[in-house]
């Protein structure tokens, strides 16, 4: 079976997954809808080449809703970056490989620069 780095978040393990992870969390909010696999791929990748960097994950269907509320996610998909489970960056709309990861390199600048 093939190793995946993609965790589902939910409500019970959010807590541990994101808010007390010491690494940067890139979170996809999306509906399974008939973009999901692709955007799936996208971020399996993603996560395999960022392994070390960040932890990457997914929320689950059911918690799509109540995430959406708290951080007044407008449209799907959004990738958030959370870092101790508070956003520090977002993208709206379906993601390639190419601009995922420009994403992730923004943040990474902006955080270097900050530290």
């Amino acid at each position: 079976m093939m190793k995946t780095f993609v965790r589902v978040i939910h409500p019970q393990n959010f807590e541990q997954e994101v808010v007390l992870e010491k690494r940067p969390v890139l979170l996809l909010c999306m509906p399974r809808d008939e973009e999901f696999f692709k955007q799936m791929k996208v971020l399996e990748a993603v996560a395999e080449t960022h392994d070390h960097e960040l932890k990457v994950g997914l929320l689950e269907d059911e918690f799509i809703e109540r995430f959406r509320e708290d951080l007044g996610i407008r449209g799907t998909p959004t990738f958030l970056i959370l870092v101790q489970g508070k956003e520090k960056a977002r993208m709206l709309g379906l993601a390639d490989q190419a601009s995922l990861t420009d994403f992730i390199s923004e943040f990474s600048q902006q955080r270097t620069v900050l530290e």
